[in-house]
C-alpha cells in the first residue's frame, strides 16, 4: 500500500495533468451596469472547465480596475463557488485574480511530458544538463488571471491598463473594437517588462468546436492572431525559471490567463 504521501503526489499529479488551465468566467462579458452578476474561476482544459471557489485560503489579491480608480476585492473571497460582483458604472471594467503559490511534484516522466505539453523543452534541457532528468519535477506555481467586462456597451481606455500581475496578458487594441479580417494581437509581460520568444495561446468556442491558436512573442513581447471569429476568447501563456534556495521546489511557474470577448462578425 502506498503511503499518504505518495497517494497526495499522485493525485495532485493527476491534477495538474488533467486540468492546466484557469481562468475568470462572468455570467457576462456586457452586463447592465449596477445589478449584481456572478463571477467563477474556472479550471480545466480546452477551454471547458468547472467552478473552483474563492477561498481565502488561496488568494493573494482580487482587484478591480476602472476608469473610477482601482479596488481592492480580496476580502470579497468567501468560498462560495459563484462571487457576486457589481459594476456600477457604464464603461470598461477589467477584474485580476492572484494566487497564492502552490507546490507540485511530478515523476520525472510526467514532469517531462507536461513540460514538452505546455512549451517549456528548455527545462528538460536544463535538467539533463545537471544530471537531473531522474529526479521528481518540483514545482511552485501561481496563478495570474485577469477579465476585461463592459458594462452597458459602453468602453474606455481601461481595456488597456498594466496591472502590475507578476505575469500579465494585455490587450493591444480595444476587443470592442476588433474588424474581422485584421490582426488581434496582444503583450505579454513579466514583472512589467515585454517577455519575449513566450507561446501564447488563443482559445475560442464561438462555433461549438474548439479553435486553438498559437503565436510567440517577439522581442517587443508582442503576439498576433487571425481570428476567424468574435465572441468570446481566452488567451494563456506559461513563464517557468529555476528557483533557488527553496527546499520545497526547484522550478517556478506563473500561469497568465486573458478572457475576454471580442466583436462578432
Amino acid at each position: 500500500m502506498k503511503s499518504p504521501t505518495l497517494v497526495f503526489l499522485a493525485l495532485a499529479a493527476t491534477s495538474l495533468l488533467s486540468a492546466h488551465e484557469c481562468w475568470l468566467q462572468p455570467a457576462s462579458f456586457a452586463p447592465v451596469a449596477g445589478p449584481t452578476i456572478g463571477l467563477t474561476i474556472q479550471v480545466g482544459m480546452n477551454f471547458e472547465g468547472e467552478p473552483r471557489p474563492f477561498s481565502p485560503d488561496r488568494i493573494a489579491a482580487l482587484r478591480h480596475f476602472s476608469k473610477a480608480g482601482t479596488e481592492d476585492w480580496t476580502a470579497k473571497a468567501n468560498n462560495l463557488l459563484q462571487l457576486p460582483v457589481r459594476f456600477e458604472d457604464p464603461g470598461t471594467h477589467v477584474v485580476t485574480y492572484d494566487s497564492k503559490p502552490s507546490l507540485i511534484t511530478l515523476e520525472p516522466a510526467k514532469f517531462d511530458e507536461y513540460l514538452r505539453e505546455e512549451g517549456l523543452e528548455f527545462v528538460i534541457t536544463e535538467r539533463e544538463k545537471a544530471g537531473e532528468s531522474a529526479k521528481a519535477g518540483r514545482e511552485r506555481y501561481h496563478r495570474c488571471n485577469k477579465v476585461i467586462i463592459t458594462a452597458d456597451g459602453k468602453n474606455d481606455e481601461t481595456w488597456g491598463v498594466v496591472t502590475g500581475q507578476r505575469l500579465e496578458i494585455l490587450p493591444l487594441e480595444n476587443p470592442a473594437g476588433w474588424q474581422p479580417g485584421t490582426p488581434f494581437g496582444v503583450k505579454v509581460l513579466l514583472a512589467g517588462q515585454p517577455l519575449a520568444g513566450a507561446r501564447v495561446i488563443g482559445w475560442n468556442r464561438a462555433t461549438g468546436q474548439l479553435v486553438k491558436l498559437e503565436a510567440t512573442t517577439t522581442d517587443a513581447g508582442e503576439a498576433s492572431f487571425a481570428l476567424p471569429a468574435g465572441g468570446q476568447w481566452m488567451f494563456s501563456t506559461v513563464h517557468m525559471a529555476r528557483l533557488t534556495g527553496d527546499k520545497d521546489a526547484d522550478w517556478e511557474s506563473h500561469w497568465g490567463n486573458l478572457t475576454l470577448a471580442v466583436r462578432r462578425r
